[in-house]
């Protein structure tokens, strides 16, 4: 008896937290925090539904025999199949959340996002919503567009700094945070080559200097690059006639803050690496990917971007390592990121 009890408060009381949190979620721009009592509270219900079904087992085993037992189990299949293969209604249901999704957060930090228009006063091809995480500051950052195979098609933009391979010396640890206010201009200018290494290779173009990070001598064209976000943003494209015979694209966006040091990543670590130790990178942990794959038959007109990986630590390659283990802060730069599409 004292299990039916136990079981049944715990049942109700993980449903009721399951309930607040899934409506917070479809209907709110995501958040980690919610994201992660959703997900502990839905493991907690599936091990107290275990003794449930127990205790339970043959009041459940004879509704089973019963003819409409089939109609809940075809019934069940069918709305699955048709979530997963994203079919009406579910498919209207999605955009529409998606759409409310992106107004509730423009309306509760609409006062606070930059705003980068590249569409030359056409229809944006392309959007990006970019809402700033807690431990957002002043970063590094490339979006551009690839195919499924990993080719490099064009870029949508990118930081100026990494842009013109512009990088004030004289920034430590300690004050960082203050130096843009006062750097110095006739300061040295350092590479830093570290800061979005898989988007530099997978560019595919070299500088003078053998590396793929754009250099001061051969800065990128003004009609791609931006000034470094200080907060959320929204971007929007011009039209790329590149993308027209393409029916599937991605969407890649890979991100950095400097001086983010944590225990796997800092002046203790990598001693043998020279770029990482005073040389043309900075002390933290590397750049962050994500991607979203869009799909031009898919009526959805926005797509949340995902975490891939992380970019080598010293920008030594383009390599997109898919071990999340050692990165800690660097994963709250961004808190959300939503690409829309406009065909």
């Amino acid at each position: 008896m004292k299990i039916r009890l136990w079981t049944s408060l715990v049942l109700a009381v993980t449903f009721f937290v399951l309930s607040v949190s899934g409506l917070i979620l479809f209907f709110l721009p995501y958040h980690r925090t919610v994201d992660a009592v959703h997900s502990i509270f839905g493991l907690l219900f599936v091990l107290a539904v275990l003794p449930h079904v127990y205790n339970n087992c043959k009041s459940l085993l004879s509704y089973f025999k019963r003819p409409k037992a089939l109609f809940v189990i075809v019934a069940g299949a069918l709305v699955l199949l048709m979530a997963y293969r994203d079919l009406e209604p579910f498919r209207s249901l999605m955009d529409w959340r998606s759409s409310v999704k992106a107004r509730t957060s423009r309306q509760v930090e609409g006062h606070n996002y930059q705003l980068y228009d590249f569409s030359e006063g056409e229809a944006a091809f392309i959007t990006i919503d970019f809402v700033k995480g807690e431990h957002f500051w002043n970063p590094q950052m490339a979006f551009w567009i690839e195919d499924t195979l990993g080719n490099y098609i064009t870029t949508l933009m990118v930081t100026n700094s990494t842009a013109r391979g512009l990088f004030y010396s004289g920034r430590s640890p300690d004050n960082f945070r203050e130096y843009d206010g006062v750097k110095q201009v006739e300061q040295r200018d350092i590479r830093r080559v570290n800061a979005l290494p898989h988007w530099s290779h997978q560019r595919g173009v070299k500088a003078i200097d053998g590396s793929y990070a754009p250099h001061r001598g051969a800065p990128l064209v003004d009609g791609i690059t931006g000034a470094t976000p200080t907060g959320s943003f929204l971007f929007k494209s011009a039209g790329y006639e590149a993308l027209n015979q393409l029916s599937v694209f991605v969407v890649k966006m890979e991100i950095n803050v400097a001086f983010d040091q944590n225990e796997f990543f800092s002046e203790y670590d990598y001693l043998e690496d020279s770029e990482y130790h005073g040389g043309t990178g900075l002390l933290g942990q590397p750049s962050l990917i994500y991607s979203a794959r869009v799909y031009r038959d898919d009526r959805s007109r926005y797509y949340l971007m995902e975490l891939l990986g992380h970019g080598h630590h010293s920008g030594k390659n383009g390599t997109l390592y898919h071990d999340l283990t050692k990165i800690t802060t660097a994963a709250k730069i961004a808190e959300r990121v939503v690409v829309g599409v406009n065909f």
